[in-house]
C-alpha cells in the first residue's frame, strides 16, 4: 500500500507541473490564439471552483490587454496619415491604448513598446507590444502567485495599388449653406476632398510600388466636362456620324422651310460641304493636339462647324451617348457611331415675333434671320405660329458672327450669366462644370482640381458614375487606369450628390430645356425603360443600371474590379436619391454597405472613414 501511496503522490505532482507549466505557455502566448485543449484540460486539472474563477479572470484580463492594444495599433497606422514623428505616434499608441483598459488594470503597471517599420518588400507595419505582471488570487494555493503576459499586435497597410476616382455633384443647390455651419456644401465638399487626397498620398509614401496612388476628379452637374483640349480626339464625333449628332439641326432646309447650308449634301450617316467654313481645329486649336491626331477632314458638316462659324470655343462637355452606351463603358469608335461621344451644342432657340409665338424659350443668342455679308436667308418663312418657331431653331445659316445678339453697349450677349442654376447663354449653355482631372500620381494637380469646382447646374448623377468609371478603366477616353488583370491593385468611385436626378423642363415644343439628354422631345432618356416612367425616373433607371454593370466587373484578383461608395450629403428623408445611393454602393467584407448619409461637418467624417477602408490596414497578430 505503501508503494501505491508513493506512486500516487508522484503522478499528482506530475499533474500539477503539467498544469502549472500549460499555465505559463497560455499567458506567455503573443500571438493571441489560444488552444481549445487548454480550456477543456485547465479546470478538471485544478478541481475547484476556485481555481475556475481564477482561470476566467486571467482570460479576461489578456482578452482586455489584446483588444486595448489591437485597437491602438489600428489606430494609430491610420494616424501615419496625418504624422509620421515616431515620438508623436508612440505617445498616440499609449494614449489610446491606455483609454480602452477596462477600469481594474492600472496603466501605470503595464509596460508598453511602439515601432513601426517600412520594409524594402512588403507592407508598412505598426508594432506595438504590452508586459504585464498578473496577480493571482486562487492560483497561490498550488503555488502560482503572479504570471508575466506578453502580448503583441500588429497592423500592415495592404501593399496593393490604389485608384480613385472622386466624383463631386456641382450643381447649384452645392452653393446652398450646410447644417449646422456657415459653410456652403460646395465648401466642405472641396475641404473633405482634399483631405482625403492628402491622407491618401501620405500613406502611399510607406509603399514600395511605383506610383502607390493615384487619383482622378469628375466634377459633374448635369453634365460632365471631359477637356476642350481634346477636340479632335479619335472617341469624340468629329465627323458626325452618331446618331443624336445632327437633332435640332437642318442642313439641307428642306425639313424647316429654311435656306440651306451651301453646297451642303447627305453622306451616308452624315452631311458633307465641299463650302465649308470650318478649320481644322478650330479658332483655337488644342497645344500638342491630342495623341495620334495630326488634321482633320474638314468637309463633315457637324456641331463643330457651327462652333466654328459662330467663332466660339467649345467648353468641354458631351452629351449621354445612345442608350445602351450611355450605361457602359464600351470603346468609342466609327465602327459603330453612337459610341462616340457627341459634343454638347445648345441650339440657338427662337424669339417671338408675334402674339401667337411662344415668349418661354430662354437660349436666345442669334437674331436667326441674319446671315453672313450678303448671304440673305428666306425671311418671311416660318413666321408666326409655334410650329414654325420649332422649324426656325432648326436652320443651320443663322450660325454666324454677324447674327449674335448684343446688348446695349454692343456687346454678344453670348457668355452672360444668367444665374448658377441655367448657367451661361450660347452653344455651351448647361456646360457649368470645370474639367475632368484624368488619373494623375501628381497630388497638387488632383487639389487643384478640387479646389476649381464650383457650384451650378442641375443634377446627372448617372454621367458623373459613368465618368468617374471610364476615368478608372484602361480603354479610350481615358487610359491612364491599369488594366482589369493587374493584380493587387483596386478601383474606387466614390460619389457624392445633395440630390435627386433633374430634367429641366420648359414649356415649349421642346418639352425641356436643352440638357445632356438632348430636348426631352427627342425622348432620348426614355431608351431602354419603361415608356411610362417620367424623365427623371428614367434617369434613376440608367443610374442603377450603370452601377450594376461597374459593379459586375472582375478583376485580376478575382475580385469586384471596383468599390463605389456613395454619399447622400444633406439630402431629405424620402428622397429617392438615398434608395438610389444606397443600391449603388458596393458590399464590404462585413456585409455593410460603404453609404453614408451625412450631413454639414460629418462629410469630413465620412471621407476619413473611405480613406481608411482605401487605405486597408489589417491587424497580423
Amino acid at each position: 500500500m505503501a508503494g501505491s501511496a508513493a506512486v500516487a503522490s508522484t503522478a499528482g505532482q506530475t499533474g500539477w507541473g503539467s498544469m502549472i507549466a500549460c499555465l505559463r505557455a497560455f499567458l506567455a502566448d503573443r500571438a493571441a490564439s489560444y488552444g481549445p485543449m487548454f480550456a477543456i484540460l485547465t479546470v478538471p486539472l485544478f478541481g475547484t471552483a476556485a481555481t475556475a474563477v481564477e482561470y476566467s479572470r486571467i482570460f479576461e484580463t489578456r482578452s482586455n490587454l489584446q483588444q486595448a492594444l489591437d485597437a491602438a495599433a489600428l489606430a494609430t497606422a491610420k494616424e501615419l496619415s496625418e504624422s509620421q514623428d515616431a515620438e508623436y505616434l508612440a505617445q498616440y499608441a499609449r494614449d489610446f491604448f491606455d483609454a480602452n483598459l477596462s477600469g481594474s488594470l492600472d496603466p501605470a503597471e503595464i509596460g508598453f513598446t511602439f515601432s513601426y517599420v517600412t520594409a524594402d518588400s512588403g507592407p508598412t507595419t505598426v508594432r506595438l507590444a504590452a508586459q504585464y505582471n498578473y496577480k493571482t488570487v486562487m492560483a497561490g494555493v498550488v503555488g502560482i502567485y503572479d504570471m508575466d503576459m506578453a502580448i503583441a499586435a500588429e497592423v500592415a497597410a495592404a501593399n496593393r495599388t490604389v485608384e480613385v476616382a472622386i466624383v463631386v455633384d456641382n450643381s447649384g443647390s452645392m452653393d446652398s449653406t450646410t447644417e449646422g455651419t456657415s459653410q456652403t456644401r460646395i465648401q466642405v465638399a472641396r475641404s473633405a476632398a482634399i483631405d482625403l487626397v492628402e491622407a491618401l498620398h501620405t500613406v502611399a509614401a510607406f509603399s514600395n510600388k511605383p506610383d502607390p496612388v493615384r487619383i482622378a476628379v469628375v466634377p459633374f452637374a448635369g453634365s460632365v466636362n471631359v477637356g476642350a483640349k481634346y477636340r479632335g480626339a479619335d472617341w469624340l464625333d468629329m465627323t458626325g456620324w452618331s446618331s443624336i449628332h445632327h437633332e435640332n439641326l437642318d442642313w439641307l432646309g428642306t425639313n424647316s422651310n429654311g435656306d440651306a447650308w451651301p453646297d451642303a449634301l447627305a453622306s451616308g450617316d452624315g452631311f458633307k460641304s465641299a463650302s465649308t467654313t470650318t478649320v481644322s481645329v478650330g479658332p483655337s486649336p488644342p497645344d500638342p493636339l491630342p495623341p495620334g491626331i495630326t488634321s482633320f477632314d474638314t468637309t463633315w458638316l457637324s456641331r463643330w462647324t457651327l462652333y466654328d462659324a459662330l467663332g466660339v470655343d467649345w467648353a468641354g462637355c458631351v452629351e449621354m451617348r445612345p442608350w445602351p452606351h450611355s450605361t457602359t463603358d464600351e470603346a468609342p469608335g466609327d465602327v459603330v457611331p453612337d459610341t462616340l461621344y457627341v459634343p454638347m451644342f445648345a441650339p440657338d432657340e427662337p424669339k417671338r415675333v408675334n402674339s401667337s409665338e411662344s415668349n418661354n424659350y430662354r437660349n436666345r443668342y442669334l437674331d436667326e434671320y441674319v446671315r453672313p455679308g450678303t448671304d440673305y436667308p428666306l425671311a418671311s418663312a416660318n413666321y408666326g405660329s409655334t410650329s414654325k418657331q420649332l422649324k426656325r431653331e432648326y436652320w443651320t445659316r443663322k450660325y454666324n458672327t454677324e447674327a449674335l445678339l448684343t446688348d446695349s453697349y454692343g456687346n454678344p450677349i453670348m457668355g452672360k450669366e444668367r444665374s448658377r442654376d441655367f448657367g451661361p447663354y450660347g452653344p455651351n449653355m448647361g456646360c457649368t462644370t470645370t474639367p475632368i482631372q484624368e488619373l494623375t500620381d501628381d497630388k497638387q494637380a488632383a487639389i487643384d482640381a478640387v479646389n476649381a469646382m464650383q457650384a451650378g447646374g442641375y443634377t446627372n448623377v448617372q454621367e458623373g458614375i459613368a465618368w468617374g468609371w471610364r476615368v478608372l478603366s484602361s480603354g479610350a477616353p481615358f487610359t491612364e487606369g491599369r488594366p482589369y488583370s493587374t493584380i493587387e491593385n483596386d478601383k474606387y468611385i466614390i460619389v457624392l450628390t445633395d440630390g435627386n436626378n433633374t430634367y429641366p423642363g420648359q414649356s415649349t415644343l421642346n418639352s425641356t430645356e436643352y440638357y445632356a439628354w438632348g430636348y426631352g422631345k427627342d425622348d432620348r432618356v426614355h431608351g431602354g425603360t419603361d415608356a411610362w416612367l417620367s424623365n427623371v425616373a428614367a434617369m434613376d433607371a440608367h443610374t442603377a443600371t450603370t452601377c450594376d454593370n461597374i459593379k459586375a466587373i472582375i478583376d485580376g484578383d478575382n475580385e469586384a474590379a471596383y468599390r463605389i461608395f456613395t454619399i447622400a450629403y444633406d439630402v431629405p428623408d424620402g428622397s429617392s436619391v438615398k434608395t438610389l445611393l444606397y443600391n449603388c454602393a458596393s458590399v464590404n467584407k462585413k456585409g455593410q454597405r460603404y453609404y453614408y448619409d451625412v450631413s454639414g461637418e460629418a462629410l469630413t467624417e465620412a471621407m476619413i472613414a473611405i480613406g481608411n477602408e482605401i487605405s486597408d490596414l489589417r491587424i497580423v497578430k
